[in-house]
């Protein structure tokens, strides 16, 4: 259905596209059709709202592109069905009708999509394939919280919480209170070198690497006192 991006974890901003067949009805001379959709993940209870921009021509795909390429990574992108307008007047009309039903139904696919993000983001925060993937989770969580502001420091803190609680009764054999403290009470470079040292240490614990662990241990305990 898309040529860009995931309908698993799709970005909420579409672009949409036809490649015209004879006469584009819209801007004579122009061999593609394209429109911008939407989606808002701001739910209003349990429905996302939605934008669809009206159809803009352009002259060639070339011209397309350059009008999308910067901002290249935020759009989702599909291609629908060439359009082919007929020639006949009575004609038309039905065939813009039908497009516009098929726009719309694409549409709500997408929101359907959009809607099932959160479920599977859900799912990939829980399907994890070992432990050092947990890890690697829990540490981009944690810089993340340390590197953001504002809303978003927010945010991410919420989601660093969720983290920590799943993972302290997942492994309690990890110091992950420690960890916690490490993240809010040391700030800038040492506390990103502690953090680093923390998950260098719950990976070598869970991989039973105790000399290893053991080393960092030390090596965590030395700043810490340096630092308090």
């Amino acid at each position: 259905m898309l040529e860009k991006g995931s309908t698993s974890f799709p970005t909420g901003n579409l672009i949409v596209y036809s490649k015209v067949i004879g006469e584009n009805p819209f801007q004579s001379g122009c061999e593609v059709i394209a429109s911008n959709i939407v989606v808002s993940f701001l739910k209003i209870n349990e429905n996302m709202p939605v934008v669809t921009f009206p159809p803009i021509s352009f002259q060639t795909m070339e011209d397309l592109q350059k009008t999308i390429a910067k901002n290249l990574e935020f759009y989702d992108i599909a291609r629908l069905p060439d359009f082919i307008m007929p020639d006949s007047p009575e004609q038309g009309n039905k065939y813009l009708q039908e497009r516009m039903e098929q726009y719309n139904s694409f549409v709500m696919r997408y929101v359907e999509f959009c809607k099932n993000r959160e479920k599977n983001i859900q799912k990939k925060e829980n399907s994890h394939d070992d432990n050092s993937s947990n890890l690697t989770t829990l540490m981009e969580a944690s810089l993340n919280y340390r590197t953001s502001t504002g809303l978003s420091k927010e945010v991410s803190k919420q989601k660093l919480e969720k983290l920590l609680e799943d993972y302290s009764s997942r492994f309690p054999n990890l110091d992950l209170e420690n960890f916690r403290k490490v993240i809010y009470n040391y700030s800038d470079s040492i506390g990103d070198e502690l953090a680093s040292l923390y998950i260098k240490k719950f990976n070598a614990i869970q991989n039973e690497e105790y000399e290893e662990a053991s080393l960092l241990k030390r090596k965590i305990m030395d700043i810490e006192t340096l630092y308090s």
